[in-house]
Parts: C-alpha cells; sequence; structure tokens
C-alpha cells in the first residue's frame, strides 16, 4: 500500500496528495541546474544572459522553463519547442530520478531574510478556483490576469514535467507544522544542498520520513478544522503566495485535459486518477521569520512620459504632492502609507494620497489604463526592489511605487474581500524567489 492510500482520508480533506518527486542525478551541477522563477527579473536581460553564461552546456532549469522576459519574443514558439525537446532529452538520459512518493522539506537562506522553510506537495487543481468569488479551499490572493496564461499553457500542453514556482500559504501563527521539523532534519534523507547562482542564497531539501509525514497531514489537518470552526465550511485554507498564474495555469491545463479524455470515452475515475489534476507547489507559513511581504512597482514604457506625468498631477481621486525619494520610501513603509502611491518620472518625485478602499496597486493601473487609450503602444511591466525600478526610468518608463499590504492582514482581506489588486505583493527579493529544484511528470 502506498502512502497516498494509506492517508487517502486525510490528503482528500486538505485537498493535496504526495507527489513523486523527480531530482537530478547524483553528479549534476546543481549550481547550474538551479534557477529563479521565471516571472523574475522581467525586463533585465543583463540578468538573463548572466544566467545563460553560467548555466552553458551543462543540464539546467533554464533549458525547461521559459523566462518570462520572452514572452514577446517572436520567437517563442521554437522556445516552447526546444523546452519540451529539453525535457524529453533530460528524461531519456536519465538526467532526472524519481525519489517516490513524499515530501520534500525544504530550507532556503538568503542574505536579506535569512531563513525560509517550506514543504513540497502536490495540490488538487479540483478545490482550487481563481475566480474573484471563490470560495475554494485553495484561492488566489491578487487578481489574475487572464492574458498572462495563454502563453504558459502553451508551455505546458506538450510537457511531460512541471517544476514549481508557486508558494502557497498556511496560517500557522504558533509555527508548530513545518517550522517545527528544522530540529529533525537528521531524521530525513538529504536531497540537495547548493548555493543559488546570482546571489540565491543557499538552498537546502530533505526527504521527510514516513512518520513525519503521518505528523505533518495530522497537523494541517488540525489547522484546518480549527480554521473551519472560524471561518465556516468554506474557509480559506491554502492562500497563494507566489506563482498565482503559474497555478492558473496549471488549472487552465487541467480543465482541457479533461474534455480531452471526456472525449475519448474514458470513465471520470480514470480522469480523476490523471497526474496532470495535481500542481507540485511549496507550502509556507506566513509567519515564517524569513518570510517578508515586499511591494511590486509599477513601470510603464511610453513613447511621452510627460503626458503621463500630465495625467498622474491632475488625477481627481488623488491629493498629489511633489517630494522627494527619502521622504516617499519613509511614508511608504508606515502605517501611514497604506494608502499612498508614488511617482517618479526621472526628473521629479510625487506621492499621491488616496481615500476609501481601494488599494495603490490599483490605483496605478488605473492611470496607466486611462494613459493607454491615448498611446496604445504603452506597455506596463511588474517590477521587485526599489532600484531595480528606478532604474527603468533610463530606459524610457515612469514609475509608481507601491506599498505592501502588511502580511498579517491578509487571510481575514482575501476572505473578507476577495482577492487583492493583482501584483500587489511580493515575498521577498527578486533574488529570494523560488528556484527551481523539484520535477513531477503531468502525463501518463
Amino acid at each position: 500500500m502506498s502512502l497516498n492510500d494509506t492517508h487517502a482520508k486525510t490528503l482528500n480533506r486538505l485537498g493535496i496528495t504526495l507527489p513523486e518527486i523527480l531530482l537530478p542525478k547524483s553528479g549534476t551541477d546543481l549550481s547550474k541546474w538551479a534557477v529563479v522563477a521565471c516571472d523574475q527579473y522581467t525586463s533585465d536581460h543583463a540578468y538573463w544572459n548572466q544566467v545563460e553564461a553560467i548555466v552553458a552546456d551543462a543540464p539546467s532549469t533554464l533549458r525547461i522553463t521559459l523566462p518570462e522576459i520572452f514572452l514577446e519574443s517572436p520567437d517563442v514558439p521554437s522556445r516552447i519547442e526546444k523546452i519540451h525537446a529539453a525535457m524529453a532529452d533530460y528524461q531519456s538520459r536519465g538526467i532526472l530520478e524519481s525519489q517516490g512518493e513524499g515530501i520534500v522539506y525544504v530550507k532556503r537562506t538568503t542574505e536579506h531574510s535569512g531563513t525560509r522553510e517550506g514543504i513540497v506537495v502536490a495540490c488538487d487543481l479540483e478545490r482550487y478556483d481563481f475566480a474573484r468569488d471563490s470560495k475554494s479551499l485553495f484561492r488566489a490572493t491578487e487578481g489574475t490576469i487572464v492574458d498572462r496564461i495563454p502563453p504558459r499553457l502553451a508551455v505546458r500542453r506538450a510537457a511531460p514535467l512541471e517544476l514549481p514556482h508557486i508558494m502557497i500559504l498556511i496560517d500557522d501563527p504558533k509555527r508548530e507544522i513545518i517550522e517545527a521539523l528544522a530540529s529533525r532534519t537528521g531524521e530525513f534523507a538529504p536531497a540537495y544542498d547548493v548555493e543559488a547562482m546570482q546571489n540565491g542564497g543557499s538552498l537546502q531539501g530533505w526527504k521527510l520520513s514516513e512518520a513525519a509525514i503521518a505528523e505533518v497531514l495530522a497537523k494541517l489537518e488540525s489547522l484546518l478544522d480549527a480554521t473551519v470552526a472560524t471561518q465556516g465550511e468554506t474557509p480559506l485554507f491554502w492562500a497563494m503566495g507566489d506563482g498565482n498564474h503559474s497555478l492558473a495555469t496549471a488549472k487552465a491545463r487541467w480543465e482541457e485535459t479533461k474534455k480531452e479524455l471526456e472525449a475519448a470515452g474514458e470513465s471520470q475515475d480514470s480522469i480523476l486518477a490523471h497526474p496532470a489534476r495535481f500542481a507540485l507547489a511549496e507550502i509556507v507559513n506566513i509567519h515564517s521569520p524569513g518570510l517578508f511581504f515586499e511591494p511590486i512597482h509599477r513601470a510603464v514604457f511610453t513613447t511621452d512620459v510627460p503626458e503621463l506625468t500630465e495625467e498622474v498631477l491632475s488625477e481627481a481621486t488623488a491629493d498629489v504632492v511633489q517630494t522627494t525619494e527619502e521622504e516617499l520610501q519613509k511614508v511608504l513603509v508606515s502605517p501611514e502609507g497604506q494608502n499612498k502611491l508614488g511617482y517618479f518620472d526621472g526628473k521629479n518625485w510625487y506621492v499621491l494620497n488616496y481615500k476609501g478602499k481601494k488599494l495603490p496597486p490599483a490605483r496605478a493601473d488605473d492611470i496607466y489604463a486611462r494613459l493607454a487609450k491615448s498611446r496604445p503602444g504603452a506597455r506596463i511591466d511588474f517590477i521587485h526592489g526599489w532600484e531595480d525600478t528606478r532604474k527603468l526610468t533610463n530606459e524610457g518608463a515612469a514609475v509608481f511605487f507601491t506599498p505592501v499590504i502588511a502580511r498579517e492582514r491578509l487571510f481575514n482581506w482575501v476572505q473578507e474581500n476577495g482577492p487583492l489588486p493583482r501584483k500587489s505583493f511580493s515575498m521577498g527579493h527578486a533574488e529570494e524567489k523560488r528556484y527551481y529544484m523539484e520535477a513531477r511528470r503531468i502525463v501518463r
């Protein structure tokens, strides 16, 4: 009897399964294998050029993922073909080896945030819905940009493998589930230990013992019981942290797969046993000492920055005040900054003071939408990090700086109001995002 059979009732309640994890075979250079999440450095060609130089001809997740900086490149179809070919090649050459069904305990340590811990499982896409009014067990915390799904879907459709940069949050204030594993690593089999490229910090993983898996599942079920007691029968238990669009893509592909299998005459039992029903993800406690919420800023690329500045200065719903970079930085991290938005056009700094419930990231998106009506060639990008955002004013952009919702408010906010505006927060700096390591088969 497999572990999934042993814990079937609990796993079904939790909406997860114990995945068959694939990891690079012994001797693989993991410092070249592990690459940062594809949705980072989306306007920084120099970064990805450096990654290309580091990886060279070594086996790497760079070859089996699509960095989003290339999403609008004319050669996207050929890039996707190469990704699928590389996945097939890595499997045929035995680059990836099965670790069996289970849970991987992950420790990620970075200079800025310290140690963040997580566990890698697979979540049931039947229990996830990214709609704004969703009451599913897994729920989006930010608005989903539906236009971002199709290019990812093109990658996933013919892919035999998935690699997650998804991080899903639980609300465990006592830190009794994931963090309790830190003192027990001597009981577990080491899975990997590597210094991640490009200042990514250290990445360590261990395969949990059967006893530890049973304990983790029991604690998660107890937490679910407590959540149901507080929120009712449709609780927000699993909240999206990072990789919202990646999980939305997995969901879209699963819905396609179901229709294909139904058309082929397969039974419901056979369909629901398909591996594409689940998506690999890392579970992280929102109260982890090594988890910091960071804002996601906006860069608006336009041929007429002064026109955008005029739009900002005439903002009818805000009090606009000229300020300095130093003052803006201070105010956006203060409690008073939760309803403020910063703007820099390469010359002058401004703070926009708003009233009402609408959050600043959505206010910036509204301003961009108005500009885009008169400037169809304008483009918005979502940037992590103050310096990375500011420097884009040298490349034809004006930039908006946003505050970030306090993480202690996230679960209650989403439960009461639905998802935040799109791209409202990020967990850590760009280099602290999840680096691809584990893989999983999503075809039979």
